[in-house]
């Protein structure tokens, strides 16, 4: 027996030998990774390797290929996997399609051109993961809202201008890095996210547009007339990110017309629902009260869709839909009073009012928050707005990866989808070209220097991180957690990374440290302040290890005599996205930029006279007016000193306690009307002025880190560690 079956092994084709050593490695990563076990007993279930959505493979391929050799009941197809599953009526029907398609290659244009499928026996199937929840609330979609005759015409009468067209042409026309652009009524101005209301485009709307607008106001579902028209035309893999439009700018509807192809927007809740709502050609979406104030929508770039199969005899599952060029039409009513919608934490009006209103009152946005409305303004005035005005010299000190999370990063499997939540201006997005790594940050101005660098970011709160749960194999939090101010929104914020994590999933979180002396050795952020002191940097804020930084400035301040030295302090900013208040600048709480909505410093900034996009510094707190126990809340045209509960810190000094405002001090030098720099340093420093930035922290000592990661559930600690200063923590998704 034994010989027989040893000559029967000596048969096989060295092509039969290399198909069955695939086989049995694609049985052991199903098992191993999804827990599927097959079944060496012929079933009525046939698993089909490297058949399924993630290979581009539609159900509409493998229904007849599988229908020719018996009744099919179903064709189970699941999102993100690349295998699917056939149901036989029969085990006999499944014996007979399991012997003649093994090994069979699939050529289809819609994936790779060669899929060689491997079948195998299981004894049960998942269920279909049809997304079965409601739309979200407020959210109205029509279908076929016009008609194939009206689309068309609305398609040829969208002209898009070449290179050569008129600079009135080109404002109204933009080439977006994901997308085309061209605006009506009012142009949209996506350096702010707002628009200018006084400045309306003199073209107007156009008459067909206008019809359509009738149509829309006919509907009843839409009380403000749109005034406002943003065209957007999409190529098959572009999309556009999770985003709410701007509350201040736009009025309750939100409104979307779909020309050309079917695409899958994406709404995502704060508390992390997600529901993907398909949009078919010629259909409309109305966004109103929650659905346009409280979700985020977004396009995710790809060039198909996972949808419901029309296909009516496989009980509606799963297929992928290619997507080709589409236009959409983008209606909004211009607002003209100040936002008061019901959704506070998403609306910039009223966060920016709740702002004023803190300054004017010398509400301790410099004290430790008793609520969340607290604990949000501080962040907000102490955090967001600082890193939004230094985002570009912020950057300019972020360079070399710190050597753990790289490594951390390294270890990491090929083809793992990395999240780098508080990404800064993307250092580690490019450590490891194997991983397919996105980033996020509160900061536009950051985001944009990430896109600049050719990486995939985002904008966004990192207390509702606008991804599915369970999405991601791995993620870093380097230096954002001790940015938030209360324990309760430390939690969240690490509870956000467990949601999106993947079971097995790992993430790293970097985090500042109480103990910045350690067996007897100082850190880098204590050794370092001698040498401030020589450049006279002493308190300038270097929260990190990343010496590469402070020896690259130090350097730089010791060869050119540059009093224009930014600190090189390591955590990504979260940075707010819809700072865009109008404040009095009078009001600046402790020279934390009273403007909010201001756009990024300019590299020219140590030349001007005045604040680093070269206005003038109206009641700007100098280093010698900061108290070591309080800050400087102006008021009106003088300046008083409040004693508050959180101190200033003294950079490269020992911490005192765990929650703290640390100095960011920007130089900005006068002209001298000497011509070239000086080399004496005194001289300089005569000649500068020094504008004080105060960003919040909450400092952890041994052990805390550990017991956030863990108290949020659902968690194991791998491994935690202690890095120049900072207190680090490896944990896994259980």
């Amino acid at each position: 027996m034994a010989s027989a079956e040893s000559q029967e092994k000596k048969k096989l084709s060295k092509a039969e030998k290399k198909a069955a050593r695939k086989q049995a490695k694609s049985q052991h990563l199903l098992l191993k990774h999804d827990g599927i076990a097959t079944s060496e007993t012929p079933t009525k279930f046939l698993l089909i390797g490297n058949g399924g959505l993630l290979n581009g493979i539609q159900q509409e391929l493998l229904a007849p290929l599988f229908k020719h050799y018996g009744q099919v009941e179903e064709i189970v197809m699941l999102p993100g996997k690349p295998y699917s599953f056939v149901c036989y009526r029969e085990i006999d029907r499944a014996i007979k399609a399991h012997d003649n398609l093994q090994g069979y290659v699939l050529r289809d244009g819609l994936g790779p051109t060669n899929i060689r499928m491997y079948l195998s026996y299981v004894t049960q199937v998942p269920k279909n993961s049809i997304n079965c929840e409601n739309l979200p609330a407020g959210l109205i979609l029509i279908e076929d809202f016009i008609d194939q005759s009206l689309e068309r015409e609305l398609l040829e009468s969208i002209t898009w201008e070449d290179g050569s067209a008129t600079c009135e042409s080109q404002s109204a026309q933009q080439s977006l890095k994901h997308r085309r652009v061209k605006h009506h009524g009012y142009e949209f101005l996506y350096s702010t996210n707002n628009i200018d209301k006084d400045n309306p485009m003199p073209d107007g709307m156009p008459a067909l547009f206008g019809q359509v607008i009738d149509d829309i106001m006919a509907t009843g579902h839409v009380q403000c007339r749109p005034d406002q028209l943003t065209i957007n035309q999409y190529q098959p893999g572009q999309g556009i990110p999770p985003h709410i439009d701007t509350h201040s700018a736009f009025e309750d509807a939100i409104i979307a017309l779909s020309l050309g192809s079917q695409v899958l927007m994406e709404f995502s809740h704060p508390d992390g629902r997600h529901i993907p709502v398909l949009l078919p050609p010629r259909s409309l979406v109305i966004m109103t009260g929650e659905a346009r104030y409280l979700w985020s929508h977004g396009i995710t770039p790809r060039k198909g869709d996972i949808v419901p199969s029309a296909t009516t005899d496989t009980k509606g599952g799963l297929t992928l839909m290619p997507r080709s060029v589409r236009t959409s039409l983008t209606f909004r009513a211009i607002r003209r009073e100040p936002c008061k919608c019901d959704y506070p934490s998403r609306c910039d009006s009223q966060q920016n009012q709740t702002i004023v209103k803190a300054i004017q009152e010398h509400n301790p946005s410099a004290s430790l928050p008793t609520s969340e409305q607290e604990a949000a303004v501080l962040e907000q005035t102490h955090v967001h707005q600082v890193y939004d005005r230094i985002a570009e010299h912020f950057s300019d000190t972020r360079h070399k990866p710190w050597p753990r999370v790289a490594e951390f990063l390294n270890k990491l499997a090929p083809g793992s989808v990395v999240m780098d939540v508080g990404c800064g201006n993307g250092k580690y997005l490019g450590v490891n070209r194997s991983l397919y790594t996105i980033g996020c940050d509160r900061s536009q101005h950051l985001v944009d220097i990430c896109r600049q660098r050719q990486f995939q970011a985002f904008t966004s709160d990192a207390l509702e991180l606008p991804v599915r749960s369970a999405s991601v194999d791995a993620c870093i939090c380097i230096a954002v957690i001790h940015h938030f101010s209360t324990q309760a929104r430390r939690e969240k914020a690490v509870q956000e990374i467990v949601r999106i994590l993947n079971s097995g999933g790992q993430a790293l979180i970097y985090v500042w440290a109480v103990e910045q002396e350690r067996n007897k050795k100082k850190s880098n952020y204590l050794k370092d302040s001698k040498t401030s002191d020589k450049v006279q940097i002493a308190n300038n804020g270097a929260t990190d290890c990343e010496q590469e930084a402070v020896d690259t400035n130090l350097e730089t301040e010791r060869r050119n005599g540059n009093a224009c030295l930014q600190n090189p302090e390591t955590d990504s900013s979260i940075s707010n996205q819809n700072s865009k208040a109008t404040v009095n600048e009078s009001h600046s709480i402790t020279a934390s930029p009273s403007n909010v909505g201001c756009s990024d410093t300019s590299q020219d900034c140590c030349k001007s006279k005045g604040t680093a996009d070269g206005k003038d510094v109206p009641d700007i707190e100098r280093r010698n007016e900061v108290g070591e126990k309080g800050v400087r809340v102006p008021q009106g045209n003088n300046l008083q000193t409040t004693d508050t509960t959180l101190p200033i810190h003294k950079n490269r000094t020992q911490f005192v306690q765990p929650d703290l405002l640390v100095p960011w001090h920007l130089k900005i030098k006068k002209d001298t009307g000497q011509g070239s720099p000086s080399k004496d340093l005194t001289a300089q420093n005569e000649a500068a002025q020094s504008v004080v930035y105060h960003r919040y922290y909450h400092v952890f000592k041994e052990g805390e880190l550990e017991k956030l990661c863990l108290c949020v559930g659902d968690t194991e600690v791998v491994s935690s560690y202690y890095d120049q200063g900072n207190w680090c923590v490896v944990f896994k998704k259980k």
